[in-house]
């Protein structure tokens, strides 16, 4: 028989969860915690295979206790549930690692399907030793502040974070962005939550958290696509040849303006990895360098890329805006005017303006999609904010967004 664990501090959810899951009784025994020390108290006395956690508990939270488990309980799958409204974590960015979240309240029959998925060892819905990628969004959302000890093969890295901010980060001899960039290329790692010290640390990583992990991200694309053109080079086919754009890897006549993608490495022949000369792998430094072209707009106070979701990418900005709330915001209302215009029967609204007494706000969306509500592989999805005085050249903003984003869209393909 299985077991299977929740832990909440609401009282009534555990008596309801418990009542919903009493039909359940022949394929899993469910025991319950109200914090992470209790949790624990379980974890030791009683082999479990899945835990169910919230994030806010008294004594020991959801964070502490995912963090323990990390280290002393990493087979153990594990699935979240958060009073907070989380954004969706792209498959492509958390990889095999993607943690299951649920919005309270939760919807018992949801719940009661990933349970049983997660505990058939057939199947994988559930997360078995959370990865540093998963964990680093969890709070982020949930704006926790945190020393993160994480412990890789050889070394033992820090990270620091205040109020869901990336502050910094030290592994392997290195320091800021690049220290996280050597984490999280490790694959297994063990992650332990320390007290933050007493007195104030500097900053010393400016780019949003969302954007190193898009930088991350396309490294790692990039590494496994020129092995993939490797692979290519040394078995080719006698009796065709087909050859793969890096980032979309897909046959340059399925791909998307190949010619004008500055990522392309399209060649008469497949190349090996040793001629092959991989562009913009810094993506995130081409992404600043175009935003950077909207300082000259008189006025300019703020800009930024976001995913769909609402998660800042990247961004560039001569005021102090906290643009990534700022931006959301914005995001939500894009959003909706997006549902009710299609709603209307007029298509689907690309930007809104929103004119402050302070400022005007523009937010635009390029979905390269069929479907406004759908991200599709190899075509981009982003939406840009930028903030104007108000006072300021507002028509000459209009139009640089309208050609920059459409700079920035291969670079998202």
């Amino acid at each position: 028989m299985k077991n299977v664990l929740i832990v909440d501090d609401e009282k009534s959810l555990l008596l309801s969860l418990t009542a919903g899951f009493e039909s359940f009784k022949d394929k899993f025994t469910l025991y319950t915690a109200s914090n992470g020390v209790e949790a624990l108290a379980v974890l030791k006395s009683t082999p479990i295979e899945l835990v169910v956690t919230d994030l806010k508990m008294p004594e020991m939270d959801g964070f502490e206790l995912i963090a323990h488990m990390s280290t002393h309980y990493p087979q153990i799958k594990t699935m979240v549930m958060t009073a907070y409204n989380t954004p969706k974590i792209e498959e492509r960015l958390s990889g095999n690692h993607a943690i299951p979240i649920f919005e309270k309240p939760v919807d018992f029959d949801e719940l009661a399907q990933a349970v049983l998925e997660g505990i058939d060892g057939k199947k994988s819905n559930g997360l078995s030793g959370i990865s540093l990628v998963s964990f680093l969004q969890l709070i982020k959302t949930e704006r926790k502040s945190f020393l993160i000890e994480v412990k890789t093969k050889n070394f033992t890295g820090h990270i620091i974070m205040e109020k869901g901010e990336l502050i910094n980060a030290v592994y392997n001899g290195k320091e800021g962005v690049d220290a996280m960039y050597g984490l999280l290329e490790e694959e297994d790692v063990q992650i332990e939550l320390l007290t933050l010290p007493q007195h104030k640390i500097k900053r010393e990583i400016t780019m949003p958290l969302m954007g190193i992990l898009f930088e991350s991200m396309k490294r790692k694309d990039d590494v496994a696509s020129a092995e993939t053109s490797d692979t290519l080079a040394l078995e080719p086919d006698d009796d065709s040849e087909i050859v793969y754009d890096l980032v979309s890897k897909v046959p340059p006549d399925e791909s998307q303006n190949v010619d004008s993608d500055p990522h392309s490495a399209v060649n008469d022949t497949p190349v090996s990895l040793t001629s092959l000369q991989i562009k913009g792998v810094d993506t995130m430094s081409e992404i600043a360098a175009i935003l950077e072209k909207l300082k000259s707009v008189e006025g300019f106070m703020a800009t930024g890329i976001f995913s769909p979701e609402g998660e800042l990418i990247q961004e560039v900005k001569n005021a102090s805006i906290n643009l990534d709330e700022v931006g959301a915001l914005a995001n939500d209302i894009l959003l909706k005017a997006q549902k009710s215009t299609e709603i209307m029967g007029v298509g689907r609204g690309k930007m809104v303006h929103i004119e402050a007494p302070k400022a005007h706000i523009l937010v635009r969306c390029l979905n390269e999609s069929t479907d406004f509500s759908q991200t599709t592989t190899g075509r981009a999805h982003i939406h840009m904010v930028v903030i104007i005085e108000k006072e300021g050249s507002f028509a000459m903003a209009k139009m640089k967004l309208a050609s920059l984003i459409q700079e920035l869209a291969p670079l998202f393909r």
